[in-house]
């Protein structure tokens, strides 16, 4: 008998089309954003909670030094490999997905980075084993740091070889005065761990006491002399390193010559020169930053083929070679760089991405910016005069302006309705930013401008009632979130 369950079952199923060409487009703009944004570093701007100063120690920027408190918070803008801190507490920026960070300094003893311990402090005033005696594995899952500022009690010895067994690559920090005999104890009692990263503060004379660490990545110096006339000693495995000399005058010119490997370097000195950075021939990351000096940029004459990122602070003369960095990504342009200048750096390096200008009073017109078609962060601390030229910088993903007083204000407003696509933050240092990814591939809006979600459920809903694409709304929520 022909019934008509028989007719339903022999006839051919309709194939549905819509979800494989929504596959189909998506990959096509995965592609299309990939080659757009090759090569492409990711930034983020990463939210610090809590009382006290926050700053990106490996770019140095003008404006990442701000209090915060409960209600407010401040911002930075990194990288992955970043050296963050905040008050006394080290944060290396690693963990790219976790950009909002909520610390608690408040104890003599720990610091805690979004409920977990982060750092541990040995200090004399303040005794840890009661904390020692209850510490769990799970209980330093998060550990990155412990930060000597007395000799280390006997006592601890037994928790600290614990520690460096669970966690044998956590961060040491000697800063405290007298670091040296701070230093020397910890290498007598406790020299159980292998660091990625040092901080120390050292004179010139106690720079034997790094070679130590064989281990070390990452290398925060604290010098004591105006006058530095020693090199550092051989550490093999260093690849970034921050020089913090704020009453530092002169620094040896082979300073760096027994570790050519580094890739990273940030100078905060006054200097008049910089012929120490001679040696590093595969630096990728320059920051320079100047304290009340004139600095001469000649030293970068060519050289350093494979700088990707160059940041200058300060008042430089021989600014003009910047331009000749054709493969940077990221620039900081010096506080006495001229208009014209600006437009000749601008149209020399055209792949540029990022671009802070920072207290240069001369730059009045930003129209050459409009001539960088791969330009997606702008961070502008001077007082905006030629604010029409921002308008048209639609491909934006990352924007920090002045918002100093009501009129910033709205201006800023008026820029996030002009650049739906960019992420704007003032840079006051309140308030700064959503913690999003700056350069994130944007696949998923411009899914969405495509094939509106009101589009796609109303096609599910009709299918779904003629049985050829069955999806419950637990589905299509699950699709949703697993897309964004």
């Amino acid at each position: 008998m022909d019934t008509s369950k028989d007719r339903l079952s022999t006839k051919p199923k309709q194939i549905s089309w819509l979800p494989i060409v929504l596959v189909v487009v998506l990959l096509a703009v995965l592609f299309w954003v990939m080659y757009q944004f090759k090569g492409e570093q990711r930034f983020a701007v990463v939210k610090l909670f809590g009382k006290g100063d926050a700053i990106n120690f490996s770019k140095n920027y003008g404006y990442v030094q701000f209090p915060s408190n409960e209600k407010n918070y401040g911002a930075l803008l990194a990288e992955k490999g970043d050296v963050l801190s905040f008050n006394d507490a080290v944060i290396s920026f690693n963990d790219v997905t976790n950009d909002s960070l909520e610390i608690d300094d408040s104890g003599d003893s720990l610091v805690f980075v979004n409920g977990n311990v982060n750092t541990i402090i040995i200090a004399g005033k303040a005794n840890l084993i009661p904390w020692f005696q209850k510490m769990r594995r799970r209980t330093i899952d998060n550990l990155e740091t412990i930060d000597f500022r007395s000799k280390i009690p006997a006592s601890y010895i037994p928790y600290l070889k614990k520690i460096a067994h669970l966690k044998p690559n956590t961060a040491l920090v000697f800063e405290e005065n007298g670091s040296q005999i701070i230093i020397e104890d910890y290498i007598k009692k406790s020299n159980f761990f292998k660091p990625l990263f040092i901080r120390v503060s050292l004179k010139q004379n106690e720079f034997p006491l790094l070679a130590h660490w064989k281990t070390a990545e990452y290398l925060h110096l604290n010098l004591l002399d105006t006058v530095v006339t020693k090199s550092l000693p051989v550490m093999p495995a260093l690849k970034q390193c921050i020089i913090n000399g704020g009453d530092t005058k002169y620094m040896n010119a082979a300073f760096f010559k027994n570790n050519p490997q580094l890739e990273k370097v940030s100078l905060f000195a006054c200097l008049s020169d910089y012929a120490i950075l001679k040696p590093l021939e595969n630096m990728e990351q320059l920051t320079i930053t100047n304290f009340g000096c004139k600095g001469d940029l000649a030293a970068l004459k060519n050289k350093f083929p494979k700088l990707s990122v160059l940041i200058v602070s300060g008042v430089f003369t021989n600014i003009d070679l910047l331009g000749n960095y054709k493969n940077i990504r990221w620039l900081g342009l010096p506080e006495n760089t001229s208009q014209k200048q600006f437009n000749t750096i601008t149209a020399q390096l055209s792949n540029l991405q990022v671009l802070e200008l920072k207290g240069s009073d001369s730059v009045k017109n930003l129209k050459a910016l409009q001539q960088l078609p791969n330009l997606r962060g702008l961070v502008i601390i001077d007082t905006i005069t030629d604010k029409q030229s921002l308008y048209a910088l639609k491909e934006l993903r990352y924007l920090s302006v002045p918002d100093r007083n009501k009129t910033d204000s709205t201006y800023v407003q008026t820029l996030k309705k002009s650049l739906p696509g960019s992420i704007i933050v003032p840079n006051t240092g309140a308030c700064m930013g959503s913690g999003w990814l700056l350069l994130l591939m944007p696949a998923v809006f411009l899914f969405s401008l495509v094939f509106p979600r009101k589009f796609l459920k109303k096609y599910f809903k009709k299918n779904n009632k003629n049985g050829t694409f069955r999806a419950n709304k637990t589905d299509i929520q699950t699709n949703q979130k697993s897309s964004a």
